[in-house]
């Protein structure tokens, strides 16, 4: 007899594909034929929501392929990386590696890095909130002690470099963009930041220094380090206005 755990391993195959179901159908009281097609069911079932999950989660890469492409690419990489949580907003997390390697998107080179961006973006929605800094509690902190802490930034906030114009695809494909539809896929390359000030993800692209210095930031250096990273990589960079920038925007939201 089989353990538990095979008997729950072979009926998540069977939900998955068909040819699988035959090992499935003997664990159901009803004749074979009426067992397979009521596994059929629920896989139709299984496949629908992972592609709504999906849609949910990449919904500009949707847009890009199509409706029925998209319900297509959804299905493969379910048989592929099916789920492995009780909750969908985690579904779809190796969804840009498979698109790099999927054969039929091989002609939208860009696609890709589109679709890790939109994983940031869902990562940033459900990310923990985060209390501001309140510059009051810096004002007593001599200069040379300020540069030792360590700028620490919110849960949501992710960096990613792309060869492609990240932050022109984002915002041309947001519902409430009320310009000209056009990318220029030649405009990159392109440096985002992912963050979510209030309540919905956005994306920026940055200057070369401010994306230097967020970058440090992150490895944990201090922020004396972070600044003369970003003025050696960028010699335009202005640490007063972009510690200003970051700290209004809710980016940095602490000095450790």
């Amino acid at each position: 007899m089989s353990s538990p755990l095979e008997l729950q391993r072979s009926f998540a195959a069977g939900l998955i594909e068909p040819a699988y179901a035959a090992a499935v159908t003997p664990l159901v009281r009803d004749a074979a034929l009426i067992a397979e097609q009521r596994l059929g069911v629920y896989r139709g079932n299984v496949h629908a929501n992972c592609a709504k999950a999906l849609a949910a989660t990449y919904p500009i890469v949707r847009k890009i392929v199509g409706e029925d492409f998209f319900v297509g690419l959804a299905r493969e990489y379910a048989n592929t990386h099916p789920s492995t949580s009780g909750d969908l907003n985690a579904f779809g997390d190796a969804l840009p590696e498979f698109v790099a390697a999927f054969p039929h998107t091989a002609d939208l080179p860009y696609l890709p890095d589109v679709a890790r961006m939109e994983w940031l973006a869902h990562r940033a929605y459900f990310a923990g909130d985060a209390v501001p800094l309140e510059l009051a509690r810096l004002r007593g902190v001599a200069p040379a002690d300020l540069a030792k802490l360590c700028p620490v930034l919110a849960p949501a906030c992710a960096l990613l470099e792309s060869r492609w114009p990240l932050a022109r695809v984002w915002e041309v494909h947001q519902a409430d963009y009320p310009g000209e539809i056009a990318v220029d896929l030649n405009a990159g390359p392109d440096r985002i930041l992912v963050h979510r000030p209030v309540w919905r993800p956005r994306v920026a692209s940055l200057s070369t220094g401010d994306s230097r210095f967020l970058a440090s930031a992150i490895e944990g250096r201090s922020l004396g380090v972070a600044l003369e990273a970003a003025l050696a990589s960028d010699s335009s960079f202005e640490p007063g206005a972009a510690l200003s920038r970051w700290f209004e925007a809710g980016v940095i939201v602490a000095l450790a």
